[in-house]
């Protein structure tokens, strides 16, 4: 658990009956950091019935007197490239409870499970999030990959572009058909993302909970490239957040995997996709496209997407500590995966 919080608060997991809470939290974070990242309650019981997720030993959730949530803490241990998996932490303190040494303790309380398990310890912070980035390399954290957050401006109008020969680009739904698509999609994402800097193969729970079973996924948003055969050669999978719109007060789509195979790379399938998901979105009403990419993406990722009309919006570090098992840097360990064209 967690040791040398101040006396007036309470650390405890997290609960399924948390959602409400945890999500009263959150709001309060994005109103002083404005990450734009907004999750209401239905978002947070979601997250709180994920299978994969341990909520008695990777969940914490510090409360006040009054029983406000304060602090939280989530931790999901993920396979990584030997020699050691990786723990990644989300984790966030209430802006009125700041500088009281309850982000310290938290550090601490996910150095320690990583430390039992051998794991690397791996965080991605906001650029602009200097108490926090303070706090990581307080933790003998270090700065391993950057992220860019683009955004894609709908009313500037998107030129068609049509697949290459051979190809055809087939919508997701809706319906979306989970018995058909969900397997070769997770093949193919598996495939489309070997190799490349802090991606682990994804199985079928997570798959199916975070990727297509989660109620941000628009099907009709999404889109698979198809061979001859009916193989998947590339694939586009969409989201939409309501607490989003509520917030914001427009719909941005946010694009959040592009994937290639290897084997069909270099032919412009990603584009092709690209211009036949944003061309609905527009027509749909949706105000923005957003996605995020790995700035140092090794497979043209952002050519494409800049040809595309998307735009440095903001930009992310991920930190790393590595465990104490590793011999080897901070490149052993990564946070979300993004695209491959």
């Amino acid at each position: 658990m967690v040791s040398d919080l101040p006396d007036d608060l309470l650390a405890r997991p997290l609960r399924a009956s948390d959602a409400e809470r945890w999500a009263a939290l959150l709001q309060a974070v994005e109103e002083v950091d404005r990450r734009n990242e907004n999750l209401d309650a239905e978002d947070c019981a979601e997250e709180l019935a994920d299978p994969e997720l341990d909520l008695e030993r990777d969940t914490l959730l510090v409360l006040d007197g009054d029983g406000r949530a304060v602090a939280y803490q989530v931790v999901r241990l993920r396979a990584g490239p030997p020699p050691e998996p990786r723990l990644h932490v989300d984790a966030a303190v209430h802006p009125a409870h700041r500088r009281r040494g309850i982000g310290t303790a938290l550090t601490a309380a996910a150095r320690r499970r990583a430390d039992e398990l051998g794991a690397a310890v791996v965080t991605r912070l906001a650029e602009s999030a200097s108490d926090a980035i303070a706090l990581a390399e307080c933790a003998g954290m270090r700065p391993a990959r950057w992220w860019s957050e683009l955004l894609r401006d709908l009313a500037v109008p998107v030129e068609p572009l049509p697949p290459p020969a051979g190809i055809t680009v087939v919508g997701l739904g809706p319906p979306y058909e989970a018995a058909r698509w969900d397997e070769p999609l997770r093949l193919a994402h598996n495939s489309a993302f070997a190799g490349h800097w802090g991606s682990a193969a994804v199985g079928p729970t997570a798959w199916a909970h975070h990727r297509t079973g989660t109620r941000a996924f628009r099907p009709g948003n999404s889109a698979v490239a198809l061979t001859g055969d009916g193989s998947i050669a590339g694939y586009v999978l969409s989201y939409e957040f309501p607490a989003d719109t509520a917030r914001n007060g427009a719909r941005d789509l946010y694009v959040g995997t592009v994937g290639t195979l290897p084997a069909h790379r270099g032919r412009g399938i990603a584009g092709a996709l690209l211009a036949h998901v944003l061309q609905g979105a527009a027509a749909q009403g949706y105000a923005t496209a957003s996605l995020t990419v790995d700035a140092e993406n090794p497979t043209g990722a952002l050519g494409v997407y800049d040809r595309a009309g998307f735009r440095l919006h903001r930009r992310e570090v991920t930190y790393v500590r590595p465990g104490q098992s590793s011999s080897g840097g901070a490149n052993r360990a990564s946070a979300s995966i993004d695209g491959t064209v």
